[in-house]
């Protein structure tokens, strides 16, 4: 990596707003990487059911399929970081009440897949807020590195934050656990309290106080009408729901695959889980460097033909060395074609609906709680390898139906 590279990489970091906003994010990413573990290996101990493991992964997701145009319409109308701090605050709480019903007893898998879903419901505002909020940090000429940096941000402490929960599962109760991740939430909600930034980028003023909801429902159908009409707007975000259903799935069998195939406790589970958070952060880092010099279009071509191979790959290994390599290749491609999605949607839409663009996109990939559902269902009955093979075979399909679009192909 030359001097240059580096330089490019970090310059958003100048910024005093994108360093906080940056600080948060990670934070954050570092408590739900642990939270996100934890209900996954909570919810397989408890109930011994690899369908419901899944399950509780699209619990998460759900909330989305209905709630995206309206966190999107959320992000667009208010103040942004306003927006992250109640959020995130939120999470912080809702985490808090997880870690202590965990810690008094609770056997039961179902209270605490509601209150994760609770989480996604608070979740449906975060990603257009902040992803608007940097490219109103940066400007538009640097908000693809700026995008790059803080995922790559965000998925190395979440990869940490993973790798760190699987260790203390087996040494702590897992209620303290909880408790670590609603700390470090909570500690990025305080971090976007202190943030304002303006909307120079757009022109749009947020409003300062809330409307009637009436107003925030007619905003959010008013950017989806836009998003809707422009063809390779919709043609990503049709992308970003296969993709979502049945290549994102493969983290909900993740606890499967570590019992049933790789016979590997908790902490094997962790480690699995820092491989997938480290192709994250590797792949993340990479596209940061020529994210600005190359055709974005084809390039999200690649990552979904090589995102496809990869899990194809995963679901003939039954050796643990070999599987953590391909993981490391899945994380890579993950990160890659979210944060490929999320410039290329950006750069495709009015400053104006920026938010909103991204709200849409979490609708479409809300209907990945589909895809836990029907690969943990397959995976009940046919076996983790099986469930991760059909989820590889779609996403192939998913890439060559891109890589026949013309449209996609000239981005």
């Amino acid at each position: 990596m030359t001097t240059a590279s580096w330089v490019r990489l970090l310059e958003p970091l100048r910024q005093p707003a994108f360093r906080r906003a940056w600080l948060a994010a990670v934070l954050d990413g570092f408590g739900t990487g642990i939270e996100r573990l934890a209900v996954g290996w909570f919810v397989l101990d408890a109930t011994g059911s690899v369908f419901l493991t899944a399950l509780s992964f699209a619990a998460r997701a759900a909330p989305n399929m209905v709630l995206g145009p309206l966190g999107g319409a959320i992000a667009d109308r208010f103040e942004r970081p306003r927006v992250l701090m109640t959020t995130v605050a939120a999470r912080s709480l809702l985490l808090l009440v997880v870690g202590g019903i965990v810690m008094a007893g609770m056997h039961s898998a179902w209270p605490l897949m509601g209150l994760i879903a609770l989480t996604g419901v608070a979740r449906a505002s975060e990603t257009p807020a902040m992803q608007a909020m940097i490219r109103d940090i940066v400007g538009a000429p640097r908000a693809p590195s700026a995008v790059s940096l803080h995922s790559l941000g965000v998925r190395s402490m979440a990869m940490l934050g993973a790798f760190a929960g699987g260790v203390l599962l087996e040494r702590i109760d897992p209620g303290l656990v909880f408790l670590l991740a609603a700390g470090a939430v909570g500690v990025a909600a305080l971090t976007y309290s202190t943030m304002r930034v303006s909307r120079a980028a757009d022109g749009v003023a947020p409003v300062a106080s809330a409307t009637a909801p009436t107003s925030v429902w007619r905003d959010a159908l008013d950017g989806l009408r836009i998003v809707l009409r422009i063809p390779v707007v919709v043609l990503l975000l049709l992308l970003a729901m296969g993709i979502e259903v049945f290549a994102f799935s493969f983290g909900s069998l993740m606890p499967g695959l570590a019992e049933r195939v790789l016979h590997v406790d908790a902490s094997g589970l962790g480690t699995l889980t820092f491989a997938t958070g480290l192709g994250g952060v590797m792949g993340t880092a990479a596209l940061s460097m020529f994210v600005h010099a190359v055709r974005r279009g084809p390039l999200l071509v690649v990552v979904m033909a090589v995102f496809a191979v990869s899990l194809v790959a995963l679901s003939a290994s039954e050796h643990f060395v070999l599987s953590l390599v391909l993981v490391v290749a899945i994380g890579a491609m993950a990160a890659m074609f979210d944060t490929l999605q999320w410039v290329l949607l950006q750069a495709s839409v009015p400053d104006a609906v920026r938010g909103r663009v991204i709200g849409t996109w979490m609708t479409a990939i809300g209907f990945g709680w589909l895809g836990p559902v029907i690969l943990g269902g397959m995976a009940a009955v046919f076996g983790v390898q099986w469930a991760i093979a059909t989820g590889g075979v779609m996403a192939g399909v998913l890439a060559c139906v891109a890589l026949a679009s013309a449209q996609l192909r000239r981005l």
